[in-house]
Order: structure tokens, then sequence, then C-alpha cells
């Protein structure tokens, strides 16, 4: 194909990076090409390059202004913590929505087999399949594959939950909430329709801060976030609204408010609350780096208000 690129040499990839205007001032190219053999990819790198502004003409036409190869260290360093909590407070989420469901069930004294039931049935044809591939896959796994070989599809709730993937958890939360008529349930259910997206982004190792842009979210922030939100101290509207309007901080800002809520465990609480600090902290190390980055320093400034607020260490 005649867009196709040549793949770049550490070398060649470090020339390319100083003719787009990357400065090595901060870690220099020895350790830069070092840091690209043993520590990241040259493309996950650079996905950060996104959040800078180039110069639009003159005779630095098309480079980076300010940019230098150790911020984007830096900022996929915060990246990389910041996955690896979504997914541990995205595990919190899944047991407690389980849990969550299982109370419903009891409270609502439904047998537990006819729900399942009943939502398999709902299924058109093409979900149906969907869903059939999802155990098929499951059926020789060391860690349930005894479990759908026991029930033979039909599975009481308390088995259900735990073959199927968080996708397919969510979709039945939202089927329940319909069935109990339950408006605080399904509430939880869009929020937890957001939770997942940034979930699976995190889990499959997935660049979160790599596009800050504001106007990329695709619908509203859940009625219940905007207001814990507003309740901050010090929490400007068109900041919120700003830093909200970006899909991925969106996203974030909801699996952060949803863990709060949903998780009921005092020791999960608070340990979570320790790790998002630590984060927050890590991500705070070099904060005069991105002094000129208004895009970085606002996301950055921005969370913090938030983890604080909500996640108290201690």
């Amino acid at each position: 194909m005649m867009n196709d690129k040549p793949i770049l040499s550490i070398d060649d990839q470090i020339i390319y990076l100083k003719e787009k205007g990357v400065k090595f001032a901060i870690m220099d190219e020895t350790f830069a090409k070092e840091y690209l053999r043993h520590n990241n990819n040259y493309f996950k790198l650079t996905a950060y390059r996104k959040n800078y502004d180039k110069h639009p003409d003159g005779k630095n036409a098309d480079k980076y202004i300010n940019l230098d190869f150790g911020y984007l260290v830096d900022i996929s360093v915060i990246d990389m913590l910041l996955r690896y909590r979504i997914v541990h407070m995205a595990l919190d989420i899944e047991h407690h929505t389980k849990l969550k469901l299982l109370r419903k069930i009891e409270e609502k004294s439904e047998d537990g087999y006819s729900v399942v039931r009943d939502y398999i049935d709902s299924l058109d044809e093409h979900q149906k399949d969907i869903y059939d591939s999802e155990i098929n896959r499951n059926k020789g796994n060391v860690y349930c594959g005894d479990i759908i070989d026991k029930y033979d599809g039909e599975y009481p709730i308390w088995a259900f939950i735990e073959i199927i993937p968080f996708g397919r958890l969510v979709a039945f939360y939202g089927f329940c909430a319909d069935r109990f008529a339950d408006r605080k349930m399904k509430d939880d259910f869009y929020r937890l329709l957001t939770c997942k997206e940034i979930r699976n982004a995190a889990a499959h190792s997935n660049c979160i801060l790599n596009d800050l842009r504001s106007k990329t979210a695709k619908h509203r922030t859940s009625d219940d976030v905007t207001k814990a939100l507003m309740k901050i101290n010090g929490m400007n509207k068109n900041f919120r609204k700003n830093r909200m309007s970006n899909a991925r901080i969106q996203q974030i800002v909801t699996l952060l408010y949803t863990h709060k809520m949903m998780v009921t465990s005092s020791g999960i609480s608070t340990t979570e609350s320790e790790k998002v600090q630590e984060v927050m902290e890590r991500a705070y190390k070099h904060i005069d780096y991105y002094k000129g980055n208004i895009k970085i320093k606002n996301t950055l400034d921005f969370l913090k208000m938030v983890v604080d607020s909500w996640f108290l260490k201690g």
C-alpha cells in the first residue's frame, strides 16, 4: 500500500522526534534509546503527543511546541498507574454489582432461576448467538467450566453471574432494573455502561490520557455524577463542564463515583482511597512539566480535586 510506513530503528525514531521538535533536555538521547529499548515502545509512548500543539507556520512549522521526551515518559507512567487503579476499581465494582443483584433477588423473593431464564428468553437471535459464544468459550475454562457443566443451561442467578463477562453482567443488571421497575438500579446500569468502556480500555492496556481534548464525550454525564461534582469545594462550573466533556475523563470520573457509591466494604474503600491518592501524588511529582500545557495541567488538577473530595486518605 502507498501509505505503508517503514518500521523505524530506535536511532531513526530519535532522529524523527528531533525533526518534529521534541527536545531531549530532561532525558538525553542515550537514555531515551535505552528507555525505548527496554521500557516502552515508540508507538505507545508517542501517542501522548496528541496533547501538544504544533507551530502553525514559520521555520518551526509542524514542530511540537514545548515538548520534551521526558514529558512523554512522565505522562506514560501516570497513565500506566491510572490504568492499574481503574482495573482494580472495576473489579471491586463488578463484585459489588453481583452482591447488589443477589440482595435484590432475595428482596423480591425470586427463585433465582426464572430471572435468568427470562433474561435469556428476552435475547433476540443475534444477541442469543453472542451469549452462546460467551458461554461456549468458558466451557473449558478451569475456573468456571465446572459451573457450566453442572447446570447445563439451567443456571441459578448465583451461578450465572460467575460465568458471564462483565459486559453481560451489566446487561443482565439492566434487565433486572426493568423487571423490578427500580429507578436506582437503572441509574446504576447507565453508569455501569460507562464504567465498562474505561474498564475494557484499561484492561487491554490502551492509552487513556493521550487525547484530552474537550467535547469528545458522546453522551451527557449522569445527573448524579454531575451533582456530586457540583458539591466539591472550589469546583468551577466551566472548569467542570470543560473537563467532563472529554470522553476519557467523563468515564474515569464516572467509575470513581460508581466505586464510591456501590462498594460497601469499608476495607476495600479505605485501601482504594489510599491507592488512588498515591496515583495522584505521582501525577503531581513533575507537575511543573505541564505548566505550559493547559489540557494536561487542567486534567490533572481536575482529577486531583475529585480524588481529594471523594477518596480521603486515612
